[in-house]
C-alpha cells in the first residue's frame, strides 16, 4: 500500500486563509446587525415590521455594494479591491 501525504501548496493556503477571513468579516457584520436590532428598536419605537425594514435595507445596500465590487474587482485587480475593503471595513468598524 503507498500511503503518500498529499502536498498543498503555500499559494493555496493563502488563498484559502484570504478567502476564510472575508467570509468570517462578512458573517460578524451580519451577527452585529442582528445583536444590534433590539436597541435599533427601543430607540426608534420600532415594531418587528419596522426591524425587517432595517435589515432589508441593509441587505440591499450590501448586496449593492458586493456586485459593485465585482465589476470593481475586474477593473482594478480582485487582490487590490480586495485589500481595500478590508481596510475600509476595518477603520469603519473603528469609527462605529
Amino acid at each position: 500500500m503507498n500511503s503518500t501525504k498529499p502536498t498543498v501548496s503555500p499559494a493555496l493556503g493563502r488563498v484559502l486563509a484570504t478567502v476564510s477571513v472575508g467570509f468570517v468579516v462578512t458573517q460578524l457584520d451580519v451577527t452585529i446587525v442582528n445583536i444590534a436590532l433590539p436597541e435599533i428598536a427601543a430607540n426608534l419605537h420600532a415594531n418587528v415590521a419596522g426591524l425587517q425594514w432595517v435589515v432589508d435595507a441593509y441587505t440591499l445596500a450590501f448586496a449593492v455594494l458586493m456586485l459593485s465590487a465585482g465589476a470593481l474587482g475586474d477593473r482594478f485587480g480582485a487582490r487590490r479591491l480586495y485589500a481595500a475593503g478590508i481596510v475600509l471595513f476595518a477603520l469603519a468598524s473603528l469609527a462605529c
